[in-house]
């Protein structure tokens, strides 16, 4: 092969690269400027949802101590205010009657200064260190008085025992867990979202969702969007609100949703 014929392939090849690269650059901006790229009609397409409580509580030991009395099981109704827990308080009750023992003599000690003052027979010193005193003893009341109310844990409000740590007669530590409750109520529903679809998604927009472990449908409300979005992700996580009877709901149960502006 002549080096002319050379130099005409070389030419030729050239040309060719040029003109796929010029294709394919033309094709990424098609790309990037089909609607379909910018999460907005990828919004007609289900996505994920999960059914959480409002209100759910870890109930932890506020003191050490040996459970004398832990009724509760998984699964369990509560009322609120209902007892869940409670510690054997024999110390703690000792301690609050010595307290209390202690007020009552430097509240008398004080009366005295109180009658002596009266007399103009009194010493100021004395009488300072008498009111100082029950001050103290007062105080010291109260904190015997918390550590007897720490024996017992009550609901913080109506729901369900969703799992339990720990067994009657047990000996805890302080800051142990013992239980969890939720209120199953009370239930909301959490989504994670493109970012792109808070061009149109907003609170109050519709959604119908369907639950796997019911195979039912329910309609829904977003009722707020989290106030930041995962860069990594740009994803946002927003919450709605089932409409209806929510009595065969559980928190962690889920899903998939569509929503009404999805055709936007």
């Amino acid at each position: 092969m002549t080096k002319s014929m050379l130099s005409a392939v070389a030419l030729g090849m050239l040309s060719i690269g040029l003109t796929t690269g010029a294709a394919g650059q033309n094709g990424a901006g098609n790309g990037a400027a089909n609607p379909a790229s910018n999460g907005v009609s990828s919004a007609a397409q289900p996505i994920g949802a999960q059914v959480t409580a409002r209100a759910t509580a870890v109930i932890a030991a506020p003191m050490a101590g040996q459970l004398v009395e832990f009724p509760a099981a998984d699964g369990d109704s509560v009322k609120e205010d209902q007892v869940l827990v409670r510690f054997n308080c024999s110390q703690q009750d000792a301690m609050l009657a010595r307290a209390k023992a202690e007020l009552t003599k430097r509240q008398d000690l004080l009366k005295t200064q109180q009658a002596l003052k009266a007399l103009n027979a009194y010493s100021k010193a004395d009488f300072a260190t008498a009111q100082n005193d029950v001050g103290v003893a007062t105080a010291d009341v109260a904190v015997a008085q918390t550590a007897v109310e720490n024996c017992v844990i009550k609901a913080p409000f109506s729901g369900r025992v969703a799992a339990t740590s720990v067994r009657n007669f047990q000996f805890v530590q302080a800051g142990a867990p013992l239980l969890d409750v939720v209120d199953d109520r009370d239930l909301e529903l959490e989504f994670i979202v493109p970012s792109l679809w808070l061009v149109w998604l907003k609170p109050g927009a519709a959604a119908r969702l369907h639950v796997s472990e019911t195979r039912q449908d329910y309609d829904a409300k977003i009722t707020r969007i989290s106030g930041k979005v995962d860069a990594a992700s740009q994803t946002i996580k927003i919450y709605g609100r089932i409409e209806g009877d929510t009595g065969n709901l559980l928190p962690g149960m889920s899903g998939t949703a569509q929503f009404a502006g999805a055709s936007r």
